[in-house]
């Protein structure tokens, strides 16, 4: 088993599935019809996205990993609790930002695997359709200004905080819990 690389696209599969949870969660306050009908897209294909994750696991033969906390935990652990619809759309563009350079550049390394390489470029054809209606979106209110740069700071602080344990996941306190060996072989 490929250790790193089981953690990593484990770690992906969660924090596209915590995604869809959080984009599902704020269509309650949505008021647009066109909102509303943007975040259950946009919810839907987060929520896909980590099936598609977890295919990939599966077809690379990696072992499925319990992640306990997503990369949107450490941005609460920060402050980043976003309550308005608003808020969670101005994490999300900057969040999606974060996404799409970290799949580039998982694109770019030469040993990535062919399957991974395949849901990174479907992923980043979604990513591409969210950037654009969120900034859209975040254009035509006034407030998203100071919205977007108050959650890039904070990206970038949780971006220094892991780039460290990239290649070493499991190092992240409370991040996930490795199967037993049991477990690895019974999937």
């Amino acid at each position: 088993m490929n250790r790193t690389l089981a953690w990593k696209i484990n770690w992906y599969r969660q924090s596209e599935l915590e995604g869809a949870i959080l984009l599902g969660r704020v269509v309650r306050q949505a008021d647009e019809p066109v909102v509303i009908q943007q975040l259950v897209r946009h919810c839907a294909d987060e929520a896909r996205h980590a099936v598609l994750w977890q295919d990939t696991i599966e077809r690379l033969e990696l072992p499925t990993i319990r992640i306990l906390r997503s990369y949107q935990f450490f941005y609460g652990r920060h402050g980043a609790l976003p309550a308005s619809v608003a808020e969670v759309l101005a994490l999300t563009h900057i969040f999606e930002q974060r996404v799409w350079r970290q799949f580039e550049r998982e694109l770019a390394k030469p040993d990535t695997p062919p399957a991974m390489r395949n849901t990174l470029e479907m992923l980043l054809r979604d990513e591409r359709g969210h950037l654009d209606w969120v900034s859209v979106w975040l254009a035509a209110h006034a407030e998203a200004g100071e919205l977007l740069e108050r959650y890039r700071r904070m990206d970038e602080v949780v971006y220094a905080e892991l780039a460290p344990f990239e290649e070493r996941l499991w190092d992240v306190p409370e991040l996930g819990i490795e199967p037993s060996a049991s477990q690895a072989r019974g999937r």
